[in-house]
């Protein structure tokens, strides 16, 4: 059985007795081939015995180590007792094939951003990043880096289209820019750091508050704007977010 080795899968927390949710990396091929049976069936023993030509011995141990780890579990067979049944106890995220990622161009997912931003569907690429965003968080995944750099794949594109060498002109741009695509009313403050207000941010003002900063998305636009304009690396911090209880969301950025 030929295996995309590692895979990735996440346990339910409706399902076990842990605390919280927990990814588990699967690197075993045999794992993997008995995790793949459960996927679609549930089996007793002799069945994944018989469907992996695995000794007895060599089943057992995998089984009992993926039942530690709260990945599978048994039930008794109801036909006869002194049998288990065995089913998977979480959910796949995916699988991770080290020979697909060499064949993908380094550039794809900025060039898939660019098409879309060039298109005019920036708020198409916003809605669906906020919708893989809001999915994984159900998991428990936190993706903020993901989000910026995302974030700075659509600032880098954008820089082109709102540049002026005169910073006002290109801060107006970038506020009217906001405006137009409704990603919220954009302020400035320019002191020895910059400082950017948003009113109404598409990222973070109609979600749940969660006590920490999340608009990690228009972090990454505003970096790589900034960043490309002064031709420097800017620190940008977000200190007030929608969803830590502010009426605004304001990120600082500074040498």
């Amino acid at each position: 059985m030929t295996t995309s080795n590692p895979i990735q899968i996440i346990l339910n927390e409706n399902k076990t007795n842990r605390p919280m949710v927990d990814i588990d990396i699967i690197k075993s091929p045999m794992k993997y081939e008995i995790l793949d049976l459960l996927k679609h069936n549930e089996m007793n023993f002799e069945e994944i015995v018989e469907n992996t030509s695995k000794s007895k011995a060599s089943v057992s141990m995998h089984l009992r180590d993926l039942r530690e780890e709260g990945i599978v579990n048994y039930k008794a067979d109801p036909s006869d007792n002194r049998k288990k049944i065995f089913f998977l106890n979480a959910d796949y995220l995916g699988s991770v094939d080290s020979n697909n990622i060499k064949k993908t161009h380094k550039n794809q997912t900025k060039l898939l951003i660019d098409k879309f931003i060039e298109n005019g569907e920036i708020e198409y690429v916003v809605l669906l990043t906020h919708t893989f965003k809001s999915l994984l968080m159900e998991f428990g995944m936190d993706i903020s880096p993901v989000l910026q750099k995302i974030g700075n794949y659509i600032g880098d594109y954008l820089f082109n289209q709102l540049y002026d060498e005169d910073l006002d002109i290109f801060m107006d741009n970038i506020s009217s820019y906001w405006q137009k695509n409704h990603l919220g009313k954009i302020y400035f403050e320019l002191d020895n750091n910059i400082k950017i207000t948003c009113i109404d941010c598409f990222e973070s003002v109609q979600v749940p508050k969660s006590g920490v900063p999340i608009c990690n998305l228009e972090k990454g636009m505003f970096e790589t704007l900034f960043n490309r304009f002064f031709k420097f690396d800017l620190n940008i911090e977000e200190i007030m977010c929608y969803s830590m209880g502010d009426e605004k969301c304001v990120y600082e950025l500074r040498p």
